[in-house]
């Protein structure tokens, strides 16, 4: 005999799906649950627990790979090596945009000017190197016209 509130393989489908979707944008799995209940007219703890019971299992490489998509999505943009000026400029305007962190744009704005600085500095720095360089290859080739 079947019961009532029997759960259907679209139900779990539709479960498994809604949970996996908000693991992977960061959100939590009872927030997950309180979707799905809606849905389905059931309670966020019958889903939790249908979820952790039977669904999950058959879900487990799924929800590692949400995991870890959920994990590169989090991870700032900064992270990158081969960053251009450009990029960190896109990257502050995108946090200003969006409200968040505005010390945390300062900082970085300064580390920027700090790195512009930097990079002028070893440039003119590269520049006398050269300079000097050209120096000594025409002293060079100087003294070996003269010994010839």
């Amino acid at each position: 005999m079947t019961r009532q509130d029997a759960w259907t393989e679209e139900e779990d489908v539709l479960l498994a799906e809604t949970v996996l979707a908000f693991v992977r944008e960061g959100s939590t799995q009872l927030r997950a649950f309180e979707e799905v209940g809606k849905k389905l007219s059931r309670t966020a703890a019958a889903c939790g627990f249908r979820w952790n019971a039977y669904v999950r299992k058959q879900y487990e490489e799924a929800l590692e790979l949400a995991k870890q998509q959920r994990k590169e999505k989090k991870e700032p943009q900064l992270a990158e090596r081969n960053m251009t000026l450009q990029d960190v400029i896109s990257f502050l305007q995108t946090l200003q945009q969006r409200g968040e962190g505005q010390q945390e744009i300062e900082q970085l704005r300064e580390q920027v000017r700090t790195l512009q600085k930097e990079k002028e500095e070893l440039e003119k720095k590269l520049q006398a190197v050269q300079q000097e360089y050209q120096t000594v290859m025409h002293i060079l080739e100087r003294a070996r016209q003269l010994s010839v």
